[in-house]
């Protein structure tokens, strides 16, 4: 999964989900690579084992480690990032997204996880 983020990124749309904040971004940078990126919600933190981890962000369905390099650089792409036709709504809530994954909160909440087999 090698993506050139120091290549300006292009947000072409945003996803909201009904569970309790996911959000999904349809991304390309100016190379014409895609990607997509999860911001998965971060109120439900009982899940099954075959969910996505609550709080984490995944890269075209990777899971991007807490405070790795990939984060920061996705991070500081994602808020240089040009958003095509993106409402208000859209951009307060990926600011809001992007200010939980540098909180404290951010770390304190993955102890919170609790995973259940089938």
């Amino acid at each position: 999964m090698k993506i050139d983020f120091t290549s300006q990124i292009l947000i072409k749309e945003i996803s909201t989900w009904m569970d309790g904040g996911s959000i999904t971004l349809n991304c390309e940078n100016k190379k014409g690579k895609e990607f997509i990126v999860e911001f998965v919600q971060n109120v439900r933190w009982h899940i099954l084992e075959f969910e996505k981890l609550p709080g984490r962000i995944y890269i075209n369905e990777n899971l991007v480690s807490q405070r790795s390099e990939l984060e920061k650089k996705l991070l500081k792409s994602i808020e240089k990032a040009t958003l095509i036709n993106s409402s208000d709504l859209d951009n307060n809530i990926l600011k809001e997204q992007i200010d939980y994954i540098k909180s404290k909160q951010y770390i304190l909440d993955s102890e919170k996880i609790q995973i259940r087999k089938r």
